[in-house]
């Protein structure tokens, strides 16, 4: 579900105006976040690192209203709520995109995340539809867990506001620093929608979250 925003009315009308008028209006920060908590407890309870994590992000991005606005068929959307779609590397070492619903539980949103990649994974080709061009209450994420990177870029199609008024997300491989876990984390988003304020605020949250992620985990 979602509702219209009067863009006329709207107090960010100048910003919207002028950024939605580029061909590509996206921009991204990268910051390192550590996940000593979650690593500590996917090997405590045998469970999914990128699962686990893909849950905190998405309870961290989902609590800030600007992470949830869209721009579709020439009209700003506020999402209710924003659903995860990510990269599962197949049997045939080639990428399929998963998507998931968003679940408030935990244990119900771990189960239908865990059966979706076990599926994929067993793929020795991709589905026909690579990306879903109807449904933007999404996120799209990846992930580089064989790396650690100090900056990235995303493919962002020009000339397609309605794409990239979703936001991108890509993280990297965790190493151990100090005795904590750290990784990095890209968060990319269209400045039509979306100033440095709540991107930065989503990213603190997604620190603070991560740092109770036990908490979270239930």
């Amino acid at each position: 579900m979602y509702k219209i925003i009067e863009t006329n009315n709207w107090n960010r009308k100048k910003q919207f105006e002028w950024f939605n008028s580029f061909s590509n209006p996206c921009y991204g920060i990268t910051i390192d976040v550590d996940v000593t908590e979650i690593v500590l407890f996917s090997k405590e309870t045998k469970t999914s690192f990128f699962i686990n994590f893909l849950y905190v992000i998405m309870k961290s991005l989902n609590s800030v209203e600007e992470l949830r606005l869209r721009y579709i068929n020439n009209e700003v959307r506020l999402y209710d709520l924003i659903h995860p779609t990510y990269t599962v590397m197949t049997k045939s070492s080639v990428f399929e995109n998963c998507k998931n619903q968003m679940e408030e539980s935990y244990s119900l949103f771990y189960a239908s995340c865990h059966q979706t990649i076990e599926s994929a994974k067993k793929q020795t080709m991709v589905q026909e539809g690579y990306n879903d061009k109807d449904n933007y209450d999404v996120y799209y994420i990846t992930c580089l867990p064989w790396i650690s990177y100090t900056a990235m870029t995303h493919p962002i199609p020009e000339n397609n506001l309605e794409s990239c008024s979703v936001p991108r997300i890509c993280f990297g491989k965790y190493e151990e620093v100090e005795g904590r876990y750290l990784l990095t984390f890209n968060l990319t988003v269209s400045h039509a929608l979306v100033d440095g304020y709540p991107c930065s605020k989503a990213l603190n949250y997604l620190k603070e979250n991560c740092l109770k992620a036990r908490d979270i985990l239930k």
